[in-house]
């Protein structure tokens, strides 16, 4: 039996019950189980951990992952500049640069054009551990799919690049000048096509938030956070690459690898999601027995297994629940013997099919942006 305590937990539920009713039969049916299994606790969580900065929800708590849909109120949200208000009455979307028909869309035109619905796990590009990898959620966005919109626009032939252009603005301090700046990212043309990309002004079913981007936001499969720009106002098509502060500056990752005896010294954008797992709960089964649940997400690239490892032992390979849907997270559980009294540590590591997994040992990469390391977590179990 599930047992509601709060209104909140309730939307939870219905959440989760609303999102099963999609997938293959039999998919979560552990869900349930999980509400009323005894948590071992996390050793590794401060007693001052929060979930929130001021009135907007900064990052998820993995403890309580009980849904395959993050609810609206705790995904996570992140802002650069201000966090503009928005009137959607007023609000336009111009489409231009390179192409042969530039267009300026209302609202309501927008929300005319043919919708599609997409469920979307992506997460900030700095989610850490010393942020319990919290800064991660799946939702289901509505809207409309970018591709026909850009092709009715007519890209010249020498445009390679799509610039996305928000509300939210600031001042850059650029060579000792001030100059005003709007946030803007970019994709190359090429991956903006191929990327299954959509205008969204829904999330799960209900208005797009404002902390979320309304009126409307890209949302794009298979890349990090940075990559959906919130609160769009202008899509426009060019011929050189965008080199502001969060493409040539920031968001770059420094990285090195070691070539011959010596290390080479990298720098990359922050782009598609790399893969990685969470261990998110260790609980007590009714047999005594302990059950380990976690998330993994990546860029799409089905997951071919993942593995969990208890006190440094042998690999176990976790049961995935799959959904068909390789860009929403894979839950994952192992069942096995109980734990002996005492403090334990589990590690998770997720394959895809390219054989790629998440690295023991990150030391040699210098931002912390796109942190895909192994996440050991401690527990406590009670004699």
């Amino acid at each position: 039996m599930v047992h509601v305590r709060s209104r909140r937990e309730a939307l939870r539920v219905l959440s989760a019950l609303a999102a099963a009713a999609a997938l293959p039969k039999g998919a979560f049916a552990h869900l349930a189980a999980l509400q009323d299994e005894e948590v071992i606790p996390f050793t590794d969580v401060p007693e001052d951990f929060s979930t929130r900065r001021g009135e907007f929800v900064f990052r998820l708590d993995l403890r309580d992952l009980r849904t395959f849909i993050t609810a609206n109120e705790d995904f996570f949200s992140v802002a650069h500049y201000n966090r503009p208000s928005i009137d959607g009455a007023t609000w336009s979307l111009r489409l231009d640069g390179l192409v042969e028909r530039p267009a300026t869309f209302t609202l309501d035109e927008i929300r005319a054009l043919p919708k599609v619905e997409k469920t979307v796990t992506f997460e900030c590009s700095g989610n850490q551990g010393i942020r319990h990898h919290g800064m991660v959620g799946n939702a289901v966005w509505g809207g409309t799919p970018l591709k026909p919109l850009l092709e009715a626009a007519g890209p010249h032939p020498t445009a390679i690049e799509t610039v996305f252009w928000a509300a939210d603005a600031g001042t850059e301090t650029i060579r000792n000048n001030e100059y005003p700046q709007n946030f803007a990212r970019a994709m190359s043309l090429a991956d903006t096509m191929g990327s299954g990309a959509i205008l969204a002004w829904e999330m799960n079913s209900e208005p797009l938030p404002e902390k979320n981007g309304f009126p409307l936001r890209v949302i794009v499969p298979g890349w990090y956070g940075i990559g959906h720009v919130k609160w769009l106002t202008r899509i426009q098509l060019s011929d050189r690459r965008l080199m502001n502060r969060f493409m040539g500056r920031d968001y770059v990752t420094i990285i090195g690898e070691e070539m011959d005896g010596q290390t080479v010294w990298f720098e990359r954008s922050v782009t598609r999601q790399r893969i990685k797992s969470v261990v998110a709960r260790v609980s007590r089964t009714a047999a005594g027995r302990t059950r380990v649940f976690g998330a993994a997400w990546n860029d799409g690239t089905p997951i071919r297994e993942v593995g969990v490892s208890v006190d440094g032992g042998a690999w176990m390979n976790a049961e995935l629940e799959r959904t068909g849907n390789p860009y929403a997270w894979t839950f994952f559980q192992l069942e096995t013997d109980a734990l002996a009294p005492g403090e334990h540590t589990l590690v998770s590591n997720a394959i895809d099919e390219f054989g790629r997994d998440q690295p023991a040992d990150l030391s040699l990469k210098k931002t912390y942006w796109e942190d895909n390391a192994q996440f050991p977590r401690t527990v406590m179990v009670a004699g």
